[in-house]
C-alpha cells in the first residue's frame, strides 16, 4: 500500500487528529504484515503531536524492528527523516524504560512476598 501524506493529510503533518487519520489507514496493513509506503512529497512540516498519534501508537503495539521493516519512507527530506528517526528512537527508549521499571517492580514485589519479616 502507498500513502501520499500530502493527499491524505495535507502539507502540514502536525495535529493529533492528522496522526490518528494516518494511523487508521496504516494500522490494519501493519497487523496483516504488509508494508506501507509513506510518500512525504509535498510535506512541509512534521511535528511531535502528529508523530505521537501515528508512530507512537504503533510503537506501543509493535516492536521497533517490526515498524521499521513495514514502513517505507519515500521522498522524505533529510530533516524530516532525522526528526522521524529521532522520534522513533526516543519512543523506543521510553518503552524500554517502562518495561524495565515494570520488571523491577515485579521483582521487588515478589521479593517482599517471600520475606517473612523475621
Amino acid at each position: 500500500m502507498k500513502v501520499k501524506l500530502s493527499e491524505l493529510i495535507g502539507n502540514n503533518c502536525e495535529s493529533i487528529d492528522d496522526g490518528r487519520k494516518l494511523y487508521q489507514v496504516i494500522h490494519p496493513e501493519i497487523v496483516k504484515g504488509a508494508s506501507v509506503e509513506l510518500d512525504f512529497s509535498g510535506v512541509e512540516n512534521i511535528i511531535t503531536p502528529f508523530l505521537n498519534a501515528c508512530l507512537g501508537k504503533l510503537l506501543d503495539l509493535f516492536e521497533k524492528e517490526t515498524i521499521m521493516e513495514r514502513l517505507v519512507f519515500c521522498h522524505i527530506s533529510e530533516d524530516h527523516l532525522k526528526r522521524v528517526n529521532e522520534y522513533i528512537d526516543r519512543k523506543d527508549q521510553q518503552n524500554l524504560d517502562a518495561t524495565t521499571r515494570e520488571l523491577m517492580v515485579d521483582l521487588f514485589e515478589e521479593d517482599e512476598l517471600g520475606d517473612t519479616g523475621q
